[in-house]
């Protein structure tokens, strides 16, 4: 059984959202168990002011990364959880 849980203290690239270029917060990974630098990442934009960001339309620009092509192989079928953010907790991120 695979998890999805970020490991702390593991150095995820910096990505930038293209629209606001606001640094994106990495909210959930998938790692390979016998090699952790091989993942699966997802990053969102939390910044409320970015002009895809539409809180009704629950849009946020996200971003998927793969590590490798290995990664992508073994990874790009499986789903990643996201936990909804509300405007609150966006503008919260950013103070």
């Amino acid at each position: 059984m695979i998890l999805t849980k970020l490991i702390q203290d593991f150095p995820y690239p910096k990505k930038e959202c293209p629209y606001c270029m606001k640094e994106l917060k990495i909210v959930n990974a998938i790692h390979y168990p016998a090699d952790p630098y091989q993942y699966k990442a997802l990053y969102l934009d939390p910044n409320p002011e970015c002009p895809v960001y539409d809180e009704g339309a629950r849009k946020a620009y996200a971003r998927l990364y793969y590590s490798s092509e290995d990664a992508y192989i073994a990874f790009h079928n499986i789903s990643i959880p996201v936990q909804r953010w509300e405007r609150e907790d966006l503008y919260s991120y950013y103070k």
